[in-house]
Formats: C-alpha cells, structure tokens, sequence
C-alpha cells in the first residue's frame, strides 16, 4: 500500500433488509429496490424479490421445477381449450372469457374493482350450473357419449373415423336377389353370411326375401330400419376381406344382423327356418357379439339390435330377457344422446351431417316403442319427456322411392315411410296422454277426468282431420293400402278405445261447458268396428300371415270391446238372440284373425287362445244362466271355434239351444239367485277377472290391458284381464 494512503474507517452503508435471494445465499445485499446490485449482476431480475416470510430456502433447481411445471399446466390449458371449442354444445366465448391473460397479450390492468369480480363469480356458477347436455368421447371406443360429467372431453380427438373410406365406391350397396333381380349386378362374390350362426343352412335368395319381406311389413312400422342405409352399410362391412377389420358403420353391425333374421325369419315359408329352434340360433349369435362388441362398440345399430332381440323373446314369450333387451335399448339411447340437439356435435366434426337425422330418427322409434308398450299395459310408464325433441326429419326423396308387393297386384307407389313416421310419431304424443289419463284417473275427480278426456279426444280428431291426404284411406284408395297406412289407421282407433273403454259402462253425458255429448260405448264400439274393417283389409291384400305383430294388440283391444257388448246385450230382457249372435261372431271373428297371425307369431295365437278362454270358459256361463233365467234359448256354441262343455241338464245331442225343461233343471242350482222374490242377484264377476290377473302367465308375457265388465243391473266395473305383449 503507498505511504500516505489509509483505509476508510467504519463499515459500508448497511441494508435494513436483503432480498431473499442474498438472503438465502447469505451474501451481502445493499438494499436497492427493485432489483439489489447482487441479482442485477447475476441476472436474476425476475426472482429479486422482498418478501419478509422466508421459512425455506429456495435454490436454482426450485425455480426452474416451477418454470416446468408452470410450462406444462399452461400447455394443457391450451389443449383443453381446443377440445372445448370443437366439443362443448354451449357458447364457447363465454367459457373462454374466464382464461388467464398471457403477459403481453394485453395491456389491461391487472387488478379488477370488487363489482367487476362479482359479476365474474356469477357468470361461472352459471357455468357449471348447465345442464349437462354435454358430449364425451369414450376413452375405448372413441364414440360419443352423453351423460353428468361429460362437459369435460376424454379419449383422443384423432381418433378412427366411425366409417372409414375402405370401399372404392362409397355409395355401393348390398343387392337383394329377389325376383326381377339380375343376380350378375346384385355382387354374388359378397360374403353375406360372414357372420351369421354356420350351424344354420341358409340360402342367399330364402335371406334375402325374408329381409325383403321384413323391410316392407315390419320394420316399416317405427321406421326400425331404414332399408336403403341398412343395405349400404352392409355391402360397406361385408365387403371387406375377412382378414382386415370391417369397417364401424351406423345402421349395420353383425350384432343386428343376427337380431333382424332371429325375429324376420318368422316370415319364411321354410317350416325349418321359420322353426323356434334356428331363430334362437340367430339370437344366441346376436347376443354373443353384443357381449363381445357392444360394451366398447355401442352405436345406432347396437341400440336397435337390442330392441330387435326384446321383440324376439317376447314373441316366444320369455318375459324377463324381453324387458331387460327393451330397457337396456332405451337405455343405451338416453347415454348415446339421442334426441337431443347433435347440431353443434356436427359443426365441430364429431359426427356426420347426415347422423343429425339418423340420431333423431332412431330416439323416435324408441319413443313409439315405449307408448306402444304403455298402451299394452294401460298405465304410464315414465320415463324420460321427449316433448321439447324435434319432430321426425320428414325426407321427400327417400318417400318417393316406390313400394311394391307383386302378390298384391297393386302398381307400385311412393312408400312415404317418413311421413308416416312423422305422423305416427305425433300419434303417439298423444297415445302417451292417454296412458297417463289411465292411469290417474282413480285419483282425480269426475270433472278433471272429463275434462282431460275431452281434451284428449279433440287432439285425436284433429290429428285425423290434418292427415296428409297421401297418408289417408278412403273407399277409394283402401283396395291400395300399404302397411304402414294401414298400421298408422290401427293405431288411431286404437288409441280412440283405450281412451273411452275404461269409462265404457259412464252413461251418455253432456261435455263439460258444451253441448256436445258424449257416448263412451258408442264410440269403443265405433273403433273395434273399424279395427275389424282395416284388419280384413290388410287381410284380403296381404293376408295376416304377413301381418307386423303389434296388430295383435289392436285387435285383442276390440275383441274385449265386443265381450262387453255380449254382457251388455245379456242385460236388456228387448235384446233379441239375433243382435247377441252378431256380437259373438265379432269376437269369433277377432279370435280367427289372431290365429291367422299366430302362422307367424306365437304371441298371436296365444292371445286369441286367452280371448276365447274368456268367451268361452267365463262369460259362457254367465250368459247361458242369464238367457236361462229369462227362457231364451242359448244358441252360443255355435259362434264359437271350440265346442262350449254341455250344461247340466243340457241336451247332449242338441248344441244350438236348450230344452224347455232345461231352464228348471238350472234352478234348484241357482235357487236363491234366479228368484227375483229373493232378492235376486247375478254371480259377481270379480273372482272371475282376479283369477285371470293373478293366474300364472301361461301365454307369456303378462301384461295388464283395462277390461270393462258389467255385472248385475247394468253395474259395469273396470276390471283388468292379461295379454300379451309384442311389438
């Protein structure tokens, strides 16, 4: 050190606070804020911080884990916020309007005044209090699914398209080789039973006319399957060498090919196809891949398959796998989102334009399913409403494609298969108030049930006046009824009786606030009548053989309607034996065209063997006791298919009518009854519908059907009886 120079005495300027970096370090820190001297050096701008909280230390690798891990959530917000713009049905703005701003996307403040954060607080309740009308993508499969928590989107969004490009012309379709069809252009090549039971020896052309026969008698009602989407999507999987995976397709899967023919077969005139045994074959192979495939392939065929395998077995009966097959189909509907709005699904690329009406289509069918099943049971169901859901997609090319049957010999015509769907769906709209009105009215009063009847009955009238005139049947055109207009007319004098049959024995009465009457037996006896009339159409034309099976139900319907005219012919000591004998063969009549359908559908014959039970071994006695009492002669075993047991003290050799002594042989039976001086009383029916009721379900599927029946001095009581149920 030079002579003269001396060092500073005292320390340096001292900092009443050091940074937590030189805190940490334990260096010396001069005090400067922002930034000290000591992190200026170091460049270590942005972490000179002043914090007087430091219980830890906080070196190198802690700030750059934070960095990381900053980086990584920030790159996940960013994909979140892509999958939210092409997947979430609402706004997309406003669930963007809540993202973070990025330092240097704008120079906006970064504090908010107290009202601006309240009104924030309220904007994302709101957002997570919306219905979850949302669409996930399911992590196996990658189709959509609906349900609570789907609003948040898991699997890949580059997943396999649901139908992929594998055939060199898309718009190819499967050929059925049926007559006037050129076998060299209907693809001979395609392996059509790829996947059908190889147990079961089934010629293409006996396959293709069952389908042929199905499409234009069966599934045509409910639009099940549509025909021309059902064929394309088939050539599309079958085509494809058994070697590569077979495309996914919407409207064909193996799964429903093997639950079409388990139910279609039924059509054959092949006793061996048509045989319970092969089409259990069919459901077993159905059932096999639904196990295997369903639970991670679930799609618009999936749901339809497994309404098909519902229709099987109840047809043969089986109760339980019916309804399971039947609410696992609805079901499956209610996650896949169907009736809800797929517009926005479309717009962001998770399904095709096309599917918009596919989805809604395929959540009506289960909707007319569902109030067929609850006008079979006489109460409602429940279920989800489908009241806000957009009505059929009506399309006016696809009606325009003809429908022809050679047999009937009528020229082929356009088919109007949406239209009629249309309409028939909105038939049910009101079928379903008809259920509940059923069923609730022993809990309302006299005036809300007449009231709600009268509503109800105008809605009816006015869904026939405005029928579209392709869709009416008139004398004219009746020689020329397809199905489904024959089907859509069933239907709506079904639905006409089971709203006033329950009410058939109220006397005529004047509607509430109106001059109009009201006759609850007329009008039943008004729709039997003309379920008779369209059923003996459909008969002459098309014979019943080739009948869909929920026309057993409308005619079941009517047969009880004229039981109840036989009890009520009975009553009046005017009626004369000819008016009776007509009403008889009425029933006669309804349980002959049940057994005609029962060629087809074991259900048919089961439910006309119950309603001749019910003629013949219950309201028989009652009516001979009755006609006895008042000296008529009993002609009933004659209008019957099956011979009446002999009564006691009837003659055996003369089974049109009784001898004069008989009615006295009936007396000392029914001593203190058939006296008037006594206190006469016929026997009650009671125990006798109860037995029906509650006896075991020997035809099948047990389900409840209202049945008005009268008992002593007109006293008519709504009782219930079994039937069956198909669809």
């Amino acid at each position: 050190m030079p002579k003269g120079l001396s060092l500073p005495k005292g320390r340096g300027p001292y900092a009443t606070q050091a940074c937590t970096i030189c805190r940490a370090k334990k260096s010396k820190c001069d005090g400067v804020k922002p930034v000290c001297g000591s992190c200026a050096a170091s460049g270590k701008d942005e972490k000179c911080s002043w914090g007087r909280d430091v219980g830890r230390k906080y070196t190198e690798a802690h700030f750059e884990a934070l960095q990381k891990r900053a980086d990584s959530l920030q790159t996940y917000v960013d994909r979140l916020e892509a999958m939210l713009t092409r997947c979430v049905c609402q706004n997309v703005s406003s669930h963007l309007r809540f993202r973070p701003q990025q330092p240097g996307e704008q120079s906006e403040k970064r504090k908010e005044s107290e009202a601006d954060a309240l009104d924030s607080d309220e904007k994302i309740t709101r957002e997570l209090a919306v219905p979850t009308q949302h669409l996930k993508l399911d992590d196996r499969s990658g189709g959509l699914l609906h349900g609570i928590g789907a609003a948040t989107i898991t699997g890949s969004m580059n997943a396999a398209p649901r139908v992929q490009e594998v055939v060199q012309n898309p718009n190819a379709s499967y050929v059925l080789q049926v007559e006037d069809i050129n076998v060299s252009q209907s693809h001979p090549e395609i392996d059509w039973s790829r996947h059908l039971p190889p147990e079961i020896i089934l010629e293409r052309r006996e396959h293709d006319k069952v389908l042929d026969l199905s499409f234009k008698f069966f599934t045509m009602w409910f639009f099940r399957v549509v025909p021309s989407l059902f064929l394309r999507d088939m050539y599309r999987a079958l085509s494809v060498p058994r070697s590569e995976e077979a495309p996914r397709t919407p409207h064909y899967s193996p799964m429903l090919h093997n639950a079409i023919l388990s139910v279609s077969l039924a059509f054959s005139d092949e006793p061996y196809l048509r045989d319970l045994k092969t089409r259990l074959c069919f459901a077993t192979a159905a059932k096999s891949l639904h196990e295997l495939h369903a639970y991670t392939k679930a799609d618009l065929s999936t749901v339809q398959a497994m309404g098909f395998l519902s229709t099987f077995y109840s047809d043969i009966g089986e109760r339980i796998p019916a309804e399971l097959y039947a609410g696992m189909s609805s079901r499956l509907g209610m996650t896949l989102g169907l009736g809800l709005d797929a517009t926005p699904w479309a717009a962001a690329g998770l399904i095709e334009t096309d599917e918009i009406r596919w989805r809604n289509w395929t959540h009506w069918t289960l909707f007319c399913l569902d109030g067929t099943w609850a006008l079979y049971l006489g109460w409602d169901l429940g279920g989800p409403s489908r009241r806000s859901t957009q009505m059929p997609f009506v399309d006016c090319d696809m009606d325009q494609n003809p429908w022809y049957y050679a047999p009937a010999n009528i020229p082929p015509q356009p088919n109007y298969l949406t239209l009629a769907f249309f309409e028939t769906s909105a038939l049910y709209m009101i079928a379903r108030q008809i259920s509940e009105l059923v069923h609730n009215s022993a809990r309302r009063n006299a005036t809300q049930v007449e009231k709600q009847i009268a509503k109800i009955d105008l809605e009816l009238g006015n869904w026939k006046r405005q029928l579209p005139p392709q869709l009416d049947i008139t004398l004219e055109n009746r020689a020329s009824s397809t199905p489904q207009r024959l089907m859509l007319h069933l239907t709506y004098w079904w639905c006409s009786l089971t709203l006033h049959r329950p009410f058939f024995n109220y006397p005529v009465q004047r509607i509430h606030h109106s001059d109009s009457e009201v006759d609850h037996a007329k009008l039943c006896i008004h729709a039997a009548e003309n379920i008779l009339e369209l059923v003996e159409t459909w008969s002459s034309l098309y014979t019943l053989r080739l009948a869909a099976p929920a026309l057993q139900g409308a005619i079941f319907s009517a047969g009880t309607v004229f039981l109840l005219c036989v009890l009520q012919a009975t009553v009046s000591l005017q009626n004369e034996r000819g008016k009776l004998q007509a009403i008889l063969a009425q029933v006669q009549t309804c349980t002959r065209y049940l057994h005609e359908m029962g060629g087809t559908w074991p259900s048919a014959a089961r439910t006309g063997d119950m309603l001749q039970a019910i003629l013949n071994d219950r309201l028989q006695p009652v009516i001979v006791r009755r006609l006895a009492h008042r000296g008529m002669q009993v002609f009933a075993a004659t209008t019957l298919d099956r011979e009446i047991p002999t009564a006691p003290g009837m003659d055996e050799g003369n089974e049109t009518g009784l001898p004069a002594e008989a009615a006295s042989l009936y007396v000392p039976e029914w001593d203190s009854q058939l006296d008037p001086a006594r206190g006469w009383s016929e026997p009650p029916l009671d125990n006798f519908f109860e037995q029906i009721q509650n006896a075991p379900v020997a035809f099948g599927l047990g389900v409840q059907t209202s049945l008005a029946s009268m008992g002593a001095a007109a006293d008519f009581r709504t009782l219930t009886t079994s039937v069956h149920r198909n669809f």
